[in-house]
């Protein structure tokens, strides 16, 4: 049962397209499109993404593979010309409702694909190294770079190409989200980072933009599909405090491993779908690292003004 999850033109895609992450592409399109779709109070969507991966993975249990073959060859390492902006943890439920909003206020020309983040775990530490060869976006030095920190735009670099990166949204995300409840609803923190990346083009002496980020993120808060037997649950509640961890030797890790809860990547564990362990108390709802579709397929909006 797919539940609504895709209609006849998503199943298309899932049947016909060269990969399946294509065709969740579609599907998630299907889900972020809607104008109410980040309303904090409408779940429906994070819900239908969690179902959404859940369904596709017993469906294809090579999602996860095809996941991290896609990773890396990232389109910002191959931009020559215009501005490339990066706004840290900005991810496909953004994207998509920036692709409606952007030429409707501005009159620009948008189109949206999706792109593989460029390494996992997927932390803003390790692919601001890949990228920059910077320890964090702030640190880097470069005559064609400028960070922004918060949401006044400073004086952007006019070499060609030239490249942005913005704290935002994941600056306002961590502030907000770190417990179930949050002072902040998430359509707010979108108009911010859309007001922001409207005056990053404004100011830019650039036409032509590419915008994405380092990776998205997994939102866990309310009903989720993964669910974790109590020796699961135990092994990755004592082994992670977060998403991702480095490669050890031991007893859970393989029982975690071959529960398909967690895969190895490198000299990291990280850990898949939207599996999370049971601590009592309020937990943060959204968290980085892992490997989900959210997460790591980032997306890539080409802007023409």
């Amino acid at each position: 049962m797919t539940d609504g999850l895709y209609g006849a033109a998503e199943l298309s895609a899932l049947v016909r397209e060269e990969s399946v992450l294509d065709g969740a592409f579609e599907c998630l399109r299907r889900i972020w499109s809607h104008q109410d779709a980040l309303a904090s109070e409408n779940l429906n969507a994070e819900y239908r993404t969690r179902s959404l991966e859940h369904h596709l993975h017993r469906q294809e249990p090579k999602l996860y593979d095809e996941l991290k073959s896609a990773m890396g060859d990232h389109p910002i390492t191959d931009l020559d010309t215009g501005c490339g902006v990066i706004m840290d943890a900005l991810s496909l439920r953004e994207g998509f409702q920036l692709l409606h909003d952007l030429p409707e206020e501005h009159g620009w020309d948008v189109t949206l694909e999706w792109a593989g983040v460029e390494r996992l775990p997927s932390e803003t530490q390790f692919i601001c190294r890949e990228w920059f060869d910077a320890h964090s976006p702030s640190a880097v030095s470069r005559e064609d770079y400028r960070f922004i920190g918060d949401l006044d735009v400073p004086q952007l670099p006019t070499t060609d190409p030239a490249f942005v990166w913005t704290r935002h949204p994941d600056r306002r995300l961590e502030e907000s989200f770190k417990g179930h409840y949050s002072s902040e609803e998430m359509t707010d923190i979108y108009e911010d980072v859309k007001g922001l990346l409207s005056d990053i083009v404004v100011e830019s002496v650039h036409e032509e933009f590419l915008v994405t980020s380092d990776h998205g993120y997994a939102n866990v808060h309310d009903t989720n599909p993964y669910v974790l037997s109590e020796s699961d649950a135990e092994a990755l509640k004592s082994k992670f405090s977060g998403r991702f961890r480095e490669v050890e030797n031991g007893f859970a890790f393989d029982q975690l491993r071959e529960s398909g809860v967690i895969k190895r990547v490198g000299g990291h564990y990280v850990v898949r779908g939207y599996y999370t362990p049971t601590t009592p108390g309020a937990s943060k709802r959204v968290r980085h690292g892992g490997m989900s579709l959210p997460e790591c397929m980032t997306p890539v909006l080409r802007i023409t003004t």
